[in-house]
């Protein structure tokens, strides 16, 4: 009698049917789980990105360099612009004149409140503007 040793068509066949539908859920199930990543690392540089630009303004309010220092901080709305190093986020800022009790102001009273806002474009769904607000002081 002599031994078999390989597989039947019947076997290839089966093992082909069953790849051929375990493969879709395997490869969905993972895509679904690398999409339910995205939101809160786009979160997450949304805010680092914020707060970077906020700390900066602070650095340039308290520097000595020939356009810093606190009347160099202009008063205006911002536009959205590109964040070098990361194409797919914009950030902007706007300084508004408040006074002493943070209610917006016409006059320089010494004091501007800075808002730096950072959206995520085109990165994935549910990623929330960042935005980071300080206050800075002509002391």
């Amino acid at each position: 009698m002599q031994q078999s040793r390989g597989f039947t068509f019947i076997e290839v066949l089966l093992v082909i049917v069953i790849a051929s539908i375990a493969i879709p859920v395997a490869l969905s199930v993972v895509s679904s789980l690398a999409q339910g990543q995205i939101g809160p690392i786009g979160t997450t540089v949304t805010t680092t990105l914020a707060q970077e630009e906020l700390e900066s303004v602070i650095s340039r309010k308290y520097s000595t360099c020939g356009n810093c220092g606190y009347p160099n901080i202009p008063v205006g709305p911002g536009a959205f612009a590109a964040v070098p190093g990361f194409p797919n986020y914009q950030r902007k800022m706007d300084v508004a004149l408040v006074d002493a009790a943070m209610m917006p102001s016409a006059l320089e009273v010494g004091f501007k409140k800075v808002t730096v806002t950072v959206k995520a474009v085109g990165v994935g769904p549910d990623i929330p503007d960042a935005v980071a607000v300080t206050v800075l002081a002509n002391y």
